[in-house]
């Protein structure tokens, strides 16, 4: 199995360095790297630099500016045998991934489909009877149960920041 770990979101000079939007909460990872998959296909990292949140990265093979653009919106995974161990209480977001959903009042809400990215907050979106959204925020509590598969979320945070399709 791969964990996506990043988006390539521009070339960045004309020596073919690219800049990365991880998505992991320790950027300082990808130093400890020494190859990724980028869009499927390998690549040995030749160096790695840490900016403003975003990383850069060089590859072998990748010595232009145009190579570089040919990068650009492919994501960059690494096999599950490379992350980080989690320790109680964390997980991948790839683990939660198809869990079903519920409320601590036991209330049902779907199963969790994706989860989007968009800077502030991941934002989980479940699919049960209605499609449900919401940011992922510390305080919803959030229980995550590996062997039942399930997320357990606190009703009545949820009800503050949850936002249903119609």
């Amino acid at each position: 199995m791969r964990i996506t770990i990043g988006e390539i979101v521009k070339a960045q000079g004309i020596a073919g360095e690219v800049k990365i939007k991880p998505y992991t909460d320790d950027p300082a990872r990808f130093g400890r790297l020494s190859s990724v998959m980028v869009g499927g296909c390998p690549f040995k990292i030749r160096g790695v630099s840490e900016r403003g949140g975003f990383v850069y990265i060089r590859f072998d093979g990748v010595s232009t500016r145009n190579e570089a653009e040919v990068l650009v919106g492919r994501t960059l995974e690494i096999d599950r045998a490379q992350a980080k161990q989690v320790e109680v209480g964390e997980y991948f977001i790839v683990d939660l991934i198809g869990c079903d959903v519920f409320l601590s009042d036991g209330t049902s809400l779907g199963k969790l489909e994706y989860v989007d990215n968009f800077g502030s907050a991941d934002v989980f979106t479940v699919k049960g009877r209605r499609t449900v959204r919401f940011p992922f925020l510390k305080r919803l509590d959030l229980v995550y149960d590996a062997d039942a598969r399930t997320v357990t979320i606190d009703a009545e945070k949820f009800g503050e920041v949850c936002c249903y399709d119609d």
